[in-house]
C-alpha cells in the first residue's frame, strides 16, 4: 500500500523570534505535515549587490547573511506546533562532527517527542570554504560520518571507529532515543554514489529535482541500493525539495521569477548539466557543480552582476516551479506520481518579489489543497 503524501514547508529563520514561532504555528494551522530549516551561516547572495537599488530587501535587512541556528529554532518551536515534525534540511558532517551532531539529534528527539528529522548532505562550499574547511572525498566522508552516527545511536557503550576521515576512540553517547528508534536521517543526494548511499544508510532521501522523469530515475537507483543492502520495502522515504514561485497565472509567476536578481544567484548553484541541456555553459565554467563551486564571499559588484547576467532564463525556469496554483499542483503531483511521498515546498515568491509575499501565501494554500485532492492525500 502506497503511504499518503506528506507536504512540508520551509520555516522562517530570521528574527524576531516571535515572528518565527508565529510562522511555525501558522504552518501547522495550514495543514502542513512538517517544517524544515536550512543550515546556513552565509547566503548565496554577494554582499556587494545587497543594496536597495538592486535588492528591495536590502532597505530593511542590513545583510543577506541573516540566519539563526536551525537546531536552536527547532527546540524553541517544539511547543508552538505540537503536531508538526521538524527537519534540518540539510546540514553537513564537516562543520558538525558526527558525534556532536548525534548528541544534538537525540536531544531534539527528546525535546520534540520524536518529531525531529535530521537531513544531511556532503556540504556546500559557501558553508565551508569561508571557514577554512575543505571536504575532499565528500561522499566517502559522509558515509563514514553516517556509519559513526549509527554506531553511537545503537549503543550507550564506548565505541571505536577507524575511517580515512573520521576516528572515534572510546566515544560513548549514553543518551538514548525518545522512542524505540533514533531520529530518522534523510540524505540529500543526486549522483550515483550518493544515491547508493541513501539506499544503504538513509531513512529518507531528499533531492532537489523539479523534473519527474529525472526524479523517477534517481529514485529507482535508491531503491535498487536498498534492495541490494537487504533492506525492506519502505525503509527509505522518498522526499523532494521543490522551489516554487506562484501567482494568479503562469505568465505572471514566470515574470516574477525571471526579474529576480536573487533567483539568478540561486540558479548558479545548479550543476553544469542544467545549463548544458539548454545549450549554455555554466557561468562558473564547464563541468562545475554549483553547490560545491560557488562561493559569493568577496565577489565585487561587477563580477557578481556579470555572473548573474550569465544565467539564462530557461535554466531559471528549470530549477523553480513557476506558475498558477493549478500549475504548481499539477507539476508537483507529477513528482508524487514519480515516487515522492514527502514534498518539501519552499515558497520563493517573497524572495523574488517581497510585495507578493501575502498573496503568494494565499495562492500556495490553494495549490496545496489542489495537490492533496489530486493525489488522494488526506488533509
Amino acid at each position: 500500500m502506497t503511504p499518503p503524501l506528506e507536504i512540508s514547508a520551509a520555516a522562517p529563520a530570521r528574527p524576531p523570534i516571535d515572528n518565527i514561532l508565529a510562522g511555525v504555528a501558522r504552518r501547522q494551522a495550514q495543514g502542513f505535515d512538517a517544517v524544515w530549516w536550512a543550515d546556513h551561516l552565509l547566503h548565496w547572495f554577494p554582499t556587494s549587490i545587497w543594496t536597495p537599488d538592486l535588492v528591495p530587501q536590502a532597505a530593511a535587512q542590513v545583510s543577506p547573511h541573516v540566519w539563526m541556528d536551525p537546531f536552536a529554532l527547532i527546540a524553541a518551536s517544539a511547543a508552538a506546533a505540537p503536531s508538526l515534525r521538524f527537519g534540518v534540511g540539510v546540514t553537513d558532517l564537516v562543520r558538525r562532527h558526527p558525534a556532536a551532531l548525534a548528541q544534538t539529534a537525540l536531544t531534539l528527539d527528546h525535546i520534540t517527542h520524536g518529531r525531529f528529522i535530521l537531513g544531511v548532505g556532503t556540504g556546500e562550499s559557501l558553508n565551508l570554504s569561508p571557514l577554512g574547511l575543505t571536504n575532499e572525498h565528500p561522499v566517502g566522508r559522509l558515509e563514514e560520518g553516517l556509519t559513526a552516527m549509527r554506531l553511537l545511536f545503537g549503543t550507550p557503550e564506548e565505541v571505536d571507529f577507524d575511517g580515512a576521515h573520521i576516528t572515534l576512540r572510546g566515544v560513548a553517547l549514553g543518551l538514548r532515543p525518545f522512542g524505540d528508534r533514533p531520529p530518522p536521517i534523510w540524505i540529500a543526494a543526486h549522483g550515483p554514489r550518493g544515491l547508493a548511499l541513501a539506499g544503504r544508510l538513509g531513512d529518507g532521501w531528499l533531492p532537489l529535482c523539479p523534473e519527474p522523469g529525472a526524479y523517477a530515475a534517481m529514485w529507482e537507483q535508491v531503491r535498487a541500493s536498498a534492495r541490494s543492502a537487504g533492506r525492506p520495502d519502505g525503509a527509505v522515504t522518498p522526499g523532494c525539495y521543490t522551489r516554487v514561485v506562484i501567482a494568479d497565472d503562469d505568465a505572471s509567476a514566470q515574470r516574477t521569477a525571471l526579474r529576480s536578481l536573487l533567483l539568478r544567484f540561486i540558479t548558479l548553484t545548479a550543476p553544469a548539466e542544467a545549463f548544458e541541456r539548454h545549450g549554455y555553459e555554466h557561468p562558473l565554467g564547464a563541468g562545475v557543480v554549483g553547490l560545491t563551486s560557488f562561493v559569493p564571499s568577496g565577489l565585487s559588484r561587477e563580477d557578481a552582476l556579470r555572473l548573474a547576467a550569465g544565467v539564462p532564463d530557461s535554466v531559471i525556469l528549470d530549477t523553480v516551479v513557476a506558475g498558477s496554483p493549478t500549475t504548481i499542483a499539477v507539476r508537483l503531483g507529477k513528482i508524487a506520481v514519480a515516487g515522492a511521498r514527502h514534498l518539501q515546498i519552499v515558497n520563493m515568491t517573497p524572495l523574488a518579489d517581497p510585495s507578493q509575499a501575502a498573496a503568494s501565501e494565499r495562492l500556495l494554500g490553494e495549490a496545496i489543497t489542489d495537490l492533496r485532492r489530486a493525489v488522494g492525500s488526506p488533509q
